[in-house]
């Protein structure tokens, strides 16, 4: 590989667009590379109807699709996609190509750009939607509950009117395109051992946490009041256990000693529940809906609660918003499965309660309220790694040792030929 060549960070989204963990750990590491003074390019998938809200950076670039025209059992783009990623990547020289997940962009398109002479990629793999046709999660499908497994006849069962075969072929396609890859990378040590279990050599995959861009200092804690606030941080949707925080604030009417703030934008929650979060932010006076925010505004939005909550139902990978609480120095109150329970060691930097379950949520919630325990979990706290650290780490994953990375940036590459939008890099 010829290290003059700047690295493809390569994105299912931009941030600008959405605000989910994949595409923001992704513009971290791009960041970080970036200040290490290793050449790096940034290219997100952006849908074509988004377009004018793109907001482009320097060394950033656009590939566009349409979402109803994607493929979702077996992840394939329209080829126009694969056709315009490698466009971006013949025009800068990118080599090393490291995918941040592979939804909107197709396995089509992985496996076209690492078809070209030289290049070389990883992909990192932010949750399971390789094995699991279920949005990734392994929930299953009918019965919503943890799936320990993935395999043809199990997805099959499933997903009854698509049955096994088509299951198989599936896992066919992705292994082909895995055989590409040169490695993985996971943020988590669990995820790291699901997809070991499910075929990848454990020699291929290497766990590196997410970084944070500007991780700052933790915040004091809060004066003492007697009311405890609760946070909740992200996308609202039902895996990320909405309904079950709402069960809890219900129980939890009669504490006047709790305070629950939803922070975050509605994504997908059925009419049902969306009727439900309304009615009970009108109605409880402990439980306020704040709405959706920006990334810069986190750390002091956090910095107003004691406590972040994270009741997903899924397993979890590494939840960005466990990293952002404990950049403001606030303990996490998350269920107690997957990427979450190992990220938050109970007693120590956050509290467990059993998955799914609201009673169990508000019982933990109540006895948080202890200044004790409180003071004990915000000593306990991580301080989590930066954007430059993380590209260390990726660095190595690549067999870059930083100082063989590390070179002059390659003059501006022509625009390229109906390869989406950039800037100046």
């Amino acid at each position: 590989m010829n290290t003059a060549r700047p690295i493809a960070v390569i994105s299912h989204a931009h941030p600008s667009i959405s605000k989910g963990g994949a595409e923001i750990a992704a513009h971290t590491l791009f960041h970080g590379l970036r200040a290490l003074g290793v050449p790096a390019i940034f290219i997100a998938a952006v849908p074509e109807t988004e377009r004018h809200r793109l907001d482009l950076g320097a060394g950033e670039y656009a590939v566009f699709h349409a979402q109803e025209r994607y493929e979702h059992l077996y992840q394939l783009a329209e080829p126009a996609v694969a056709r315009q990623l490698c466009a971006v990547l013949e025009a800068t020289g990118a080599e090393q190509l490291v995918f941040h997940h592979f939804l909107w962009l197709g396995l089509n398109s992985l496996r076209d750009a690492l078809a070209l002479p030289g290049r070389r990629g990883l992909l990192v793999l932010h949750e399971f939607l390789a094995q699991c046709h279920n949005h990734g999660q392994m929930i299953t499908a009918g019965t919503q509950l943890p799936c320990s497994s993935a395999s043809p006849s199990r997805c099959g069962a499933c997903f009854p009117t698509l049955g096994r075969q088509r299951f198989e072929l599936r896992r066919r396609l992705v292994g082909e395109v895995f055989d590409q890859l040169d490695g993985f990378i996971s943020p988590s040590r669990f995820l790291a051992d699901r997809f070991i279990g499910w075929g990848i050599p454990a020699e291929r995959l290497h766990v590196v946490e997410n970084g944070l861009l500007h991780p700052g200092q933790p915040a004091p804690p809060r004066p003492a009041s007697g009311r405890f606030t609760f946070g909740f941080f992200g996308q609202l949707n039902p895996f990320k256990g909405v309904d079950v925080l709402l069960g809890a604030a219900e129980r939890l009417a009669s504490v006047e000693a709790i305070e629950i703030r939803i922070h975050g934008n509605v994504i997908g929650l059925p009419e049902a529940l969306q009727a439900r979060l309304d009615r009970l932010a009108e109605s409880l006076p402990q439980l306020r809906f704040m709405g959706a925010y920006e990334n810069d505004q986190v750390a002091t939005l956090m910095a107003d609660c004691d406590y972040v909550l994270v009741p997903s139902i899924w397993w979890e990978n590494s939840p960005v918003v466990i990293q952002e609480a404990y950049a403001a120095g606030r303990p996490v109150i998350c269920s107690g499965i997957g990427g979450m329970a190992e990220k938050v060691p109970p007693g120590v930097s956050g509290l467990h309660f059993r998955r799914n379950d609201a009673a169990d949520l508000a019982r933990v919630m109540q006895s948080a309220t202890d200044p004790k325990l409180l003071a004990k979990l915000q000593a306990g706290l991580p301080r989590p790694g930066d954007a430059t650290s993380m590209a260390r780490q990726y660095l190595a994953a690549m067999g870059l040792p930083l100082a063989a990375a590390e070179a002059e940036a390659p003059p501006p590459a022509r625009k390229p030929n109906r390869a989406g939008s950039r800037r100046s890099g």
